[in-house]
């Protein structure tokens, strides 16, 4: 109840989390599609794993999946980051 609270107040990221939302981004609008991954045209200066973006995208796939978009895909992320975390 708390988290889901505190994801509905604030949804949105630090800088800090912008590259893992970015990978799990990807990885639920593109799939296998590795071209189109915003990794490739920006990449970093330290290389990254998509491990954790990977796990969080899995468990946010079934919103991704009903067609959610946007601000409502972003809460899903969000949400199931806060059920792995708790």
């Amino acid at each position: 109840g708390v988290m889901a609270g505190y994801v509905m107040l604030a949804p949105y990221t630090k800088v800090e989390e912008s590259f893992n939302v970015q990978a799990t981004h990807d990885i639920l609008r593109h799939g296998a599609d590795l071209a189109s991954y915003d990794h490739q045209q920006f990449p970093g200066a330290v290389p990254r794993s998509f491990l954790g973006a990977l796990a969080v995208a899995l468990g946010a796939s079934p919103a991704s999946l009903a067609g959610a978009t946007g601000v409502v895909r972003l809460y899903s992320v969000r949400l199931a980051l806060g059920f792995f975390s708790v």
